[in-house]
């Protein structure tokens, strides 16, 4: 092995070592996480960041989890109950197996409305 690889590869060491590789951010936003059953074997992840007024819910998409929300959620709690939902298959939302029955449009829908209507 030549030098320069032996040195690229111990400075891939000290930085998974050093813990900078991927580590999560401490989740500090005042919110609620609970957990809500949508469908058999099924429950998605709701975060409620409290407020007063006319309920308001943001849907995460592409890939990303309410969480995605925290600060932006804070701007609104003055004027509205404030959630956010992570749609089943991502963050710590239930992961069915992947099946058009499990992910369909119609499927999705019907994810959304059983959360509202809890």
């Amino acid at each position: 092995m030549s030098l320069p690889a032996k040195r690229v590869i111990a400075l891939l060491l000290l930085w998974v070592a050093s813990g900078a590789a991927a580590q999560a951010p401490a989740d500090v936003s005042p919110h609620t996480a609970t957990f809500i059953s949508v469908d058999k074997d099924v429950k998605l992840e709701v975060l409620d960041w409290g407020g007063s007024g006319s309920p308001l819910v943001f849907l995460a998409g592409g890939g990303d989890t309410a969480h995605v929300f925290d600060r932006l959620a804070l701007k609104f709690t003055q004027s509205h109950r404030v959630y956010g939902i992570t749609r089943r298959g991502f963050g710590r939302s239930d992961k069915p197996a992947p099946s058009t029955e499990n992910y369909s449009a119609d499927r999705l829908g019907e994810d959304v409305l059983a959360v509202v209507q809890a």
